[in-house]
């Protein structure tokens, strides 16, 4: 995690990294509200204007024409193969700026900045880049490391509630994959001291988990699949919230993803069942109500289409207890169907 620098100075720390780089080398990327709440946190608006770049926000922009976008004001402005982009928002930009960073000129240099708990904890370890496309999340992407990820909670004070527990889906989805102990704290969880320097060390102790796992598995070949928890359902949930442009954030679409594939898991590895209702029920009363999407059998259908699956049908992985999980689970129509009713039960 040398790359990964955790911090109560983002701005301090990002001229740093910036030291001996030519100014006209230095692109930001940015949303519309990181660009508003955030630019002026990093000492970032002495950019001069055509240095940033502003990309439109939601899920429908995390677009190839988004990426053209980033492409044509590096072209324009003379960016080369030394050139830096800065990616200063959530994983909708770190995403974008990532991918767009990985593919100009064969690839340039590129620091992220996550601004929210979801991109801290998640975007921020493994290098995962990636658009949406055709309808499906993350379709075309790549795995670049980007050269420093800087991560500091002030920004956490700039975000609505439902933001917060988005990134904490993934926090809890780390605990699951660590021990007992680490889910037992995620229930107990205070969300008003997200700016503090304990929820830094939080923050800190979530990414390690993640980093250990994309350590051993940089080309998620084996156990990085195990960081899919939860997903396999929460991005088919996503992918129709976004074509019907329905307001779900991607932490929702995990929450509710990890309560059918603990279901699925109390039914192959008998995870424990009072431990499952626990979760279910911290989840149902901090996340908003789920109300179905669209019928099971189509959610089914978008499962095929995850990246993980092979001949043998909807891949999962599973557990057996926190901390104790399984790869490579393959999950019939059947089982599918019968653990989504866990979502409206």
């Amino acid at each position: 995690m040398n790359h990964i620098i955790f911090t109560s100075d983002a701005g301090e720390v990002l001229m740093d990294r910036l030291q001996g780089i030519s100014p006209e080398d230095v692109f930001v990327l940015a949303d519309h509200t990181t660009a508003r709440n955030c630019l002026s946190l990093l000492g970032a608006n002495g950019f001069k204007k055509q240095q940033v770049i502003i990309i439109e926000e939601g899920e429908q922009h995390k677009s190839l024409q988004s990426v053209e976008l980033i492409w044509s004001v590096l072209k324009t402005n003379g960016a080369r193969r030394n050139s830096v982009l800065v990616n200063v928002g959530g994983g909708l930009v770190t995403d974008i700026g990532g991918f767009a960073a990985s593919c100009f000129k064969r690839g340039i240099r590129c620091i992220n900045v996550p601004t929210t708990l979801l991109a801290q904890v998640d975007a921020s370890v493994g290098g995962k880049t990636g658009i949406n496309f055709g309808g499906l999340k993350n379709e075309i992407g790549t795995f670049s490391i980007p050269e420093c990820v800087i991560i500091d909670n002030g920004f956490l004070k700039t975000l609505p509630y439902r933001q917060v527990l988005s990134g904490f889906a993934e926090m809890f989805k780390h605990a699951l994959l660590s021990g007992r102990d680490e889910v037992n704290r995620m229930l107990s969880l205070d969300f008003t001291q997200v700016a503090t320097p304990d929820f830094l060390q939080l923050i800190e102790e979530s990414v390690a988990v993640k980093n250990r796992i994309v350590e051993a598995d940089p080309r998620e070949t084996g156990v990085r699949k195990a960081l899919n928890f939860g997903h396999t359902v929460g991005h088919a949930i996503e992918s129709v919230a976004i074509d019907r442009q329905i307001d779900l954030y991607h932490g929702d679409a995990v929450a509710y993803g990890m309560i059918v594939e603990l279901y699925l898991s109390v039914k192959k590895y008998a995870f424990d069942t009072f431990l499952y209702e626990d979760i279910k029920n911290f989840i149902c009363r901090i996340y908003p109500a789920y109300s179905s999407l669209v019928e099971p059998g189509k959610l089914h259908e978008l499962m095929l289409h995850d990246k993980k699956n092979d001949r043998e049908g909807v891949n999962f992985t599973l557990l057996r207890n926190p901390g104790e999980f399984v790869t490579d689970n393959y999950c019939n129509r059947d089982e599918i169907l019968d653990a989504l009713k866990e979502l409206t039960s």
